[in-house]
């Protein structure tokens, strides 16, 4: 059974289905009614439920399921479609900030915005944004780091000040049109055109500079580990440079034979994982950089087009589609399995920790932001 509520009137809706009967019970004004309406089969009222769920997410209804079990959806929230990979979010402080696509005004201008949500659902404010297109979002300290269109801002949602950081370092812009941000505890860094930095105790050092292959694009990629003393990034075909994430000295380098990365992260051994822009293939490496396989990365966990490890890095979530698979690195083994609702074909995922309890929070291409309980 779904229940919906709008926050902002009170009014609720019941949905569920019992066979091939959809049952909708709505409150209003303190009236209840009650309708049903009856298919052809089964999947045909499961099919209209979803459908008539999705519409009032869009009026303004906020699904909200406190008791919600392992790997189901604790709360669906809609937001709005997005661009192509341009799905970002992150969480700060039991809030949580997720990009908006806004629309083009009369003067040919395009307001984008980060909608700032509480752990209810509710639309607390909708922040402009200095520039559209937001790739990345990444919590560290009492900041945001933002990834707008190849521009890196840090945004205080105390304030809520942007600072274009490429001015407060007076970085220039060159043809290496790449870009990427990475967070871990209070540590960020940042890989913008040829230049790496790193965000600790409210400022920025360089770690130094990095060269990319010709087109390398989405195929690029960077990580800190779980405690910020390392990053790894991946700017090249079978190349993966770990640096010491205080001074950049180069701790070691993998070349192997798995193509280009868009996606890394090291887990709490200190190994490190990567996922293959063409195939989405993961590949694993042991703390020395030896290429390994794991015992859980066999089957459906041998492939998975997005990523994310827990901030303990002990979780971790494969997505396919529609499809979410966590596995428990502690045990090697697969603890969950469960279906992702609102999707056309991709999203982005991070694991979260709301008011003490872990959820994985989920942004898709079909404009929800939704939290499933791990």
């Amino acid at each position: 059974m779904t229940n919906l509520i709008n926050l902002a009137s009170g009014d609720r809706l019941n949905l569920r289905v019992e066979g091939q009967i959809l049952v909708s019970q709505s409150v209003k004004n303190g009236k209840t009614r009650q309708t049903q309406k009856e298919f052809a089969s089964t999947d045909e009222a499961q099919k209209a439920y979803v459908k008539k769920e999705w519409e009032n997410l869009k009026k303004g209804y906020v699904m909200q399921n406190a008791g919600a079990l392992a790997g189901e959806a604790s709360l669906h929230v809609c937001i709005g479609g997005g661009y192509t990979r341009a799905l970002a979010f992150a969480g700060a402080d039991g809030e949580l900030f997720v990009y908006k696509c806004g629309g083009y005004k009369e003067s040919g201008a395009l307001d984008d915005f980060l909608i700032r949500l509480d752990a209810s659902g509710a639309v607390k404010q909708q922040i402009v944004l200095p520039k559209p297109l937001a790739w990345q979002a990444e919590c560290t300290g009492e900041n945001l780091l933002l990834d707008l269109d190849h521009d890196i801002f840090k945004f205080n949602p105390q304030t809520g000040e942007f600072t274009n950081v490429f001015k407060e370092l007076k970085i220039k812009r060159n043809g290496d049109i790449t870009s990427c941000v990475c967070a871990s505890g209070k540590t960020a860094a940042f890989a913008a055109y040829g230049q790496i930095y790193v965000l600790r105790d409210g400022g920025f050092s360089s770690l130094g500079k990095y060269e990319t292959d010709p087109g390398c694009g989405a195929a690029f990629c960077i990580a800190l580990s779980t405690d910020g003393a390392k990053l790894a990034i991946s700017c090249k075909q079978n190349e993966i440079k770990i640096l010491n994430a205080l001074n950049g000295e180069i701790l070691n380098e993998i070349k192997e034979d798995f193509g280009a990365l868009s996606d890394v992260c090291f887990l709490k051994d200190g190994s490190l994982l990567g996922r293959e822009y063409y195939g989405g293939g993961l590949v694993c490496f042991d703390a020395a950089g030896s290429r390994q396989t794991t015992a859980w990365m066999r089957g459906e966990c041998a492939k998975a087009q997005k990523i994310c490890i827990s901030a303990d890095g002990l979780r971790l979530a494969l997505i396919s589609y529609d499809k979410a698979r966590v596995v428990d690195l502690k045990s090697g083994k697969l603890e969950r399995e469960f279906s992702l609702e609102h999707i056309v074909r991709r999203c982005e995922a991070k694991f979260e920790r709301i008011n003490g309890e872990e959820f994985l929070a989920v942004r898709t291409d079909y404009g929800c932001f939704s939290l499933y309980k791990i």
